[in-house]
């Protein structure tokens, strides 16, 4: 983007790289165990943060396959869940949570104000790569799990995590049971996309924006 702009004859000392502004509460440190508490979750289990695209549901279809696979087939983890305006949704994953009998391991939310903490606490995220979720997850050092991308900057975006070794892009025709035992299977994988994360996150973007606009 920086290279488009001073193509368009933008004066470079014009241009700053500062990332997405996002809330300082992302940059706090949390006591887990009293967030696990509050969500009545287990802290010798993985935690997996799930957003299920909110009120549109874009790419439903595969959304509810990948969530059903999670909540089925690996018992080594927990789930928070968070369907936003999305009814039809939640009923849906409440449904796959009761016909699984996994209450007690996946927790189903509508809006919550709490998702810095719930990314305090994650090991990883299942999300569409809109680019304020992804700079969130980034600034918490969380691998993700990329769904539904919307063709253009979010398929960008998908190509870029996947590329730099921040995230997996689980396609139409891939099987999402295999990308998630190759991934829960090998903890060093996880571990070494949480580490690229820090490569990328623009952890202080709000305050470097301040800092520039301040300084002009």
């Amino acid at each position: 983007m920086k290279n488009y702009l001073i193509s368009k004859n933008i004066p470079e000392d014009k241009v700053f790289v500062t990332g997405i502004p996002i809330s300082s509460r992302f940059l706090q440190k949390y006591n887990k165990q009293e967030i696990l508490d509050e969500f009545n979750l287990q802290n010798n289990k993985k935690t997996i943060l799930f957003f299920g695209g909110g009120e549109f549901g874009l790419g439903k279809a595969k959304t509810f396959e990948i969530f059903e696979t999670l909540v089925k087939d690996f018992n080594d983890i927990q789930i928070i869940a968070i369907a936003g305006k999305n009814e039809k949704m939640k009923l849906k994953f409440e449904k796959i949570v009761q016909e699984n009998n996994k209450q007690d391991y996946v927790k189903i939310l509508e809006y919550t104000n709490k998702v810095p903490e719930l990314m305090a606490i994650s090991d990883l995220v299942v999300s569409k790569p809109g680019g304020l979720t992804t700079s969130e997850s980034l600034a918490s050092n969380l691998p993700m799990i990329i769904i539904n991308p919307i063709p253009g900057q979010e398929e960008e975006n998908a190509e870029f995590l996947e590329e730099k070794g921040i995230g997996i892009w689980i396609r139409k025709n891939d099987s999402t049971y295999e990308i998630f035992q190759d991934l829960f299977s090998n903890p060093e994988i996880l571990e070494e996309m949480k580490k690229n994360t820090e490569i990328l996150a623009k952890k202080h973007s709000t305050e470097d924006i301040c800092k520039i606009i301040l300084s002009h």
